[in-house]
């Protein structure tokens, strides 16, 4: 079956501080494809169903899906990978033949920019803490779970930390939030899931000072560039990254699903997206 993509976008609530454009736009133009420019679109969260449908009829072929809307896509997708039904959310939807497909790239994009720091067969019985448990959580615990990682997890709400177990059926050890320094020391990753450290937000205090000096920190956001997290790991001396790496990463995943070339990622468009914010 020959999928004709016609315009790509990626739609959220809010949506004004996607990069996705710059990302997928650029691919576009490395790889000469005659599409339309992938956008960006605001999607009123009272009548989201109905908007994303009238999208796709509008000859919207591809689009990506951010929060708070992944639920919401998988919902409507008539056909669903594995990882979208274990994950029970969708990022990149697809429409052909009148029908919606929906995937789910996060996990893979997760794991693809762990691997541009370290080898993910060295994660194999390591312990990692992962800090928070909303949608993106889920993402990194299932992929984490893959990659066969001893996996903590604390959030401020113990009975959602629980939930995310239970629904991915993936034991989890489940710690308050308020232990992370006293448990920091046994640690090889933390990661950090929640929006604290976000522009806006409230930084995430944790002492790294009896962190291990062989751990890595991975901080999902991306801006700012430096969260402080970021900035106390730097101090350390310890590895670290941010969340850019698994934006292109998953990003590249839904370009190759839809025009069956998986794009170049390279330091011009790490740049780029710095230059951005």
């Amino acid at each position: 079956m020959n999928k004709i993509i016609k315009k790509t976008a990626v739609i959220g609530n809010p949506i004004k501080h996607s990069l996705s454009p710059q990302i997928h736009n650029y691919w576009i133009k490395q790889n000469q494809l005659e599409v339309e420019e992938y956008r960006k679109i605001e999607i009123n969260l009272l009548n989201s169903k109905v908007e994303i449908k009238k999208l796709l009829e509008n000859e919207f072929s591809g689009l990506n899906v951010t929060i708070p809307l992944k639920e919401i896509a998988y919902e409507i997708c008539d056909n669903l990978t594995e990882t979208s039904k274990k994950l029970k959310a969708v990022n990149t939807i697809t429409y052909n033949n009148n029908s919606i497909s929906g995937d789910n790239t996060d996990p893979e994009g997760f794991t693809k920019s762990i691997a541009e720091k370290i080898k993910t067969e060295n994660i194999v019985g390591k312990n990692v803490l992962v800090i928070g448990a909303g949608g993106s959580a889920r993402s990194i615990v299932y992929a984490l779970d893959k990659m066969q990682a001893k996996i903590t997890i604390v959030n401020r709400t113990t009975a959602k930390a629980i939930n995310l177990s239970n629904d991915l059926d993936i034991p989890l050890n489940i710690e308050e939030f308020d232990q992370i320094n006293s448990l920091i020391h046994d640690f090889d990753m933390v990661v950090n899931t929640t929006a604290l450290g976000m522009l806006g937000n409230q930084n995430l205090n944790i002492d790294l000072s009896k962190i291990k000096s062989t751990a890595h920190i991975y901080d999902l956001i991306y801006n700012p560039f430096e969260t402080q997290l970021i900035k106390d790991a730097k101090i350390k001396n310890i590895s670290y990254q941010n969340g850019l790496g698994m934006l292109i990463n998953q990003a590249a995943e839904s370009f190759k699903i839809w025009h069956d070339v998986y794009p170049t990622i390279n330091a011009d468009l790490f740049s780029l997206l710095r230059n951005s914010y």
